[in-house]
């Protein structure tokens, strides 16, 4: 019987999920901020991954095909389920929308089991139903399109669920899954996440570092190789800070947050029952006798208030003096915290309410102020041929104003008319193999020459003769440049793991080991207790 509850609670959050994102599921193309960056990135890593590199890092038919180090960067998991989608059929507009649905559906599913361990299956479906309608959901899904912001906010649910139910091997994967899924929405979570641990089982505290160590091929890379790229970071922390009154007073626009966008600026508030839910919390918590719920309140409490305080123009000082804030470029990033304080606190006032009409009260509320914000606008339907066809997508950097590029040179705006040139002398040549991260050919020259490829050079590219590296001279226009000496040679230039990736791929592979082989003994020793007794 309970089990049916259970069953019948996940069906109706899921009912819910499905209404608020039903947008998503049509052929229609929704226009978002990030949304085309993402499309093109999808297409560009599932080609990738076709041609049998798992884990990309370059993307060489961007910037007009001298290709970009962006995948090194940005987070790759919605990468990975967007080309899933493609694999299976749908074309890369799909995908997108169809990620970001998948993602925000998932959320709504382990919101809830988390809930029910704690509070049981109404209040865990109250909760779950009021947090997938705080409309910052909405403001990264229909205005934003932050498919990364998304899974990351999917990937904590996960967390939580873990540490409820003692899953403690899925724990490291939780972690590593929202690393990868938005590596800066990580820094945000991870300190909640690591207090909430603490309060509710300190044993799992030392998990969370093998997670973070399961995603260091990613974010170590990122940290270290990051002075050799520039437009990583083109955001001013000053101009999107948000007012006090814009976190009360209900708004919708589709704007950027910038202070130049008054006019139709995107919604920076926390929403009328988020707020009604975070003050009626404390009267049920002045009633309440079960002091380890009381904990979490206060715990809830505290993040709300920092949420709220770092993204107003009081925390500038944090802002301009200490470095981790500068890593989040957003202050109103900080508002996604109020979707699990919404989720735990509405769960808690549900189960102190005795009578349920209140419940459904709040619920009905939560859906009808942010049913507009669920229905965006819809465009005719694209697929990839429509982002294919158009040089500003195929022959950009798939960053705000083409922006991202390496320190030796900014975006290529022309694709080149040659694969290979001699620049002086004379040579003569044949492709032996032509791939994404390789090329190998033969070159014979009676003076000797300097041979130029249209790529652009970063940490990790190489030019061998005769399987011996040499020099790549790259200072003049950023691309990859070397001597070949006089007589026949056979020529390879690739890409290839610097250092730093391969010490950082090393110990993502020792924490997998370590995880895995973790959980084989204590499957193991579960099993013998259990022949024992």
């Amino acid at each position: 019987m309970k089990h049916k509850k259970t069953i019948l609670g996940a069906g109706i959050v899921l009912l819910f999920s499905i209404f608020a994102c039903w947008p998503l599921l049509g052929r229609g193309y929704i226009p978002t901020h990030d949304g085309e960056y993402h499309i093109i990135r999808f297409i560009e890593f599932f080609r990738m991954l076709t041609a049998g590199y798992w884990f990309p890092r370059w993307a060489p038919d961007l910037n007009s095909g001298y290709g970009i180090p962006i995948f090194l960067f940005h987070y790759p998991f919605p990468n990975y389920i967007g080309s899933l989608l493609q694999g299976l059929g749908f074309h890369a507009v799909s995908a997108f929308q169809l990620g970001l649905s998948m993602a925000y559906l998932l959320s709504g599913f382990f919101s809830f089991f988390w809930l029910k361990k704690i509070f049981g299956i109404r209040a865990g479906i109250v909760g779950a139903i009021l947090s997938l309608y705080v409309p910052y959901w909405f403001v990264d899904i229909y205005v934003r399109g932050s498919i990364g912001e998304v899974w990351a906010i999917c990937f904590m649910y996960v967390f939580l669920v873990c540490v409820e139910y003692r899953k403690h091997i899925f724990l490291p994967f939780a972690v590593a899954g929202l690393i990868l899924s938005h590596n800066i929405l990580a820094m945000l979570f991870l300190p909640f996440l690591f207090g909430y641990t603490y309060i509710r089982n300190k044993r799992f505290m030392s998990v969370i570092f093998w997670g973070v160590l399961l995603a260091s091929y990613f974010w170590i890379p990122a940290i270290f190789e990051r002075i050799y790229v520039v437009g990583l970071n083109t955001v001013n922390f000053n101009e999107h800070f948000v007012q006090l009154y814009e976190l009360l007073i209900p708004s919708w626009g589709t704007e950027l947050s910038g202070q130049s966008f008054n006019g139709n600026k995107m919604s920076l508030q926390i929403g009328i029952v988020p707020l009604v839910v975070i003050f009626g919390s404390f009267i049920v918590a002045w009633k309440d006798k079960n002091s380890r719920m009381k904990h979490l309140f206060l715990y809830c409490i505290f993040f709300c208030v920092c949420a709220v305080v770092c993204s107003l123009p009081w925390s500038l000082p944090l802002w301009k003096y200490v470095p981790f804030f500068s890593f989040i470029q957003y202050p109103w990033r900080f508002l996604s915290l109020i979707i699990p304080v919404t989720a735990f606190l509405g769960a808690y006032i549900a189960e102190h309410l005795r009578i349920r009409f209140w419940s459904i009260v709040l619920v009905t509320a939560a859906v009808g102020f942010c049913y507009s914000y669920t229905r965006p606008v819809v465009y005719a339907p694209r697929d990839n041929a429509y982002y294919l066809s158009r040089k500003n997508f195929t022959d950009g950097t798939s960053s705000m104003g083409n922006s991202f590029s390496t320190i030796w040179s900014g975006w290529k705006q022309k694709r080149p008319g040659v694969i290979l040139e001699v620049k002086n002398g004379k040579a003569r040549g044949d492709f032996l193999t032509y791939t994404y991260l390789r090329r190998s050919l033969t070159v014979g020259s009676d003076t000797g020459s300097e041979v130029f490829m249209p790529i652009l050079y970063f940490p990790g590219w190489k030019a061998l003769i005769d399987q011996k590296e040499v020099s790549i001279d790259y200072e003049k226009d950023g691309t990859i440049r070397f001597i070949v000496p006089p007589g026949d040679h056979k020529i390879t230039v690739e890409f290839s793991e610097t250092l730093v990736r391969r010490y950082a791929d090393l110990i993502s592979v020792i924490a997998l080991v370590w995880i895995i082989g973790w959980g084989i003994l204590e499957v193991y020793e579960n099993r013998h207790k259990h022949v024992t007794s």
